[in-house]
């Protein structure tokens, strides 16, 4: 009970130090529904932006390999970051548009880049190792670099919006993240379900779906991090 008392008040306090846009406990997903379509423009500009990075990707490195990873860690990123940190603002203040999301796209694409090139390196690891097995001596390291990318990606759902809109950064902002994946799971795992349709119907029914997936996605991730993320911090303030 004292260690988990005292990992607890660890994250707490992490989060407590960052620019804390979150008050009272709050569903921020009937904010997303409702900005479906308030926020028309500002979703397909998000698409264009993300599918445009994405385009790039396939033209550079066509396939999955640890290339292709790479770059969509350092071409995808940091619209990714922009784009959560716009939908972070909508969910949590109703202020968006499109002047927002160029205004970021400025303003946090580093940060993006930061958060995303920690599972893309990991994943890409994980790529190599597949790739090299060829008997029980390599079993090891690829269920490690696997298990890592796989709770890493979990957690990059949270991370984005931890670090473009409470400037965490480092291993409190990864810890915080997976401290969030532990007690929310279902988030990140709706928003990758989200994404995996969203490539299904864009590669088996028409590819200008693509266009409008990735804004209601970012809108989703954003309000299932700010609802876990008030819920958790309420819980550890009781």
């Amino acid at each position: 009970m004292g260690r988990a008392g005292g990992e607890g008040a660890g994250v707490a306090g992490g989060v407590a130090g960052a620019d804390d846009p979150v008050g009272a406990v709050r569903d921020r997903l009937p904010v997303a529904f409702g900005a479906l379509w308030g926020e028309l423009p500002l979703l397909a500009s998000a698409g264009i932006l993300v599918c445009t990075a994405g385009a790039l990707v396939v033209l550079l490195s066509p396939g999955l390999s640890p290339l292709s990873v790479l770059l969509a860690a350092l071409l995808i990123s940091p619209v990714w970051g922009a784009v959560i940190a716009t939908t972070d603002a909508v969910v949590l203040r109703d202020r968006g548009g499109v002047a927002v999301l160029l205004k970021n796209l400025r303003k946090h694409a580093f940060a993006g880049l930061g958060v995303g090139v920690v599972p893309g390196v990991v994943a890409a690891l994980g790529l190599f190792n597949w790739q090299l097995y060829s008997g029980p001596v390599f079993a090891v390291p690829l269920a490690v670099s696997g298990c890592a990318s796989v709770l890493l990606l979990l957690a990059s759902c949270f991370a984005f919006s931890l670090r473009v809109t409470s400037g965490l950064r480092g291993k409190t902002l990864w810890f915080i993240a997976l401290h969030l994946v532990a007690r929310a799971p279902l988030v990140p795992l709706g928003v990758l379900a989200l994404v995996f349709v969203a490539l299904f119907l864009g590669t088996s029914v028409a590819a200008s779906l693509l266009l409008l997936a990735p804004g209601p996605v970012a809108l989703f991730a954003s309000a299932g991090t700010w609802t876990s993320y008030g819920t958790e911090k309420h819980a550890l303030h009781r």
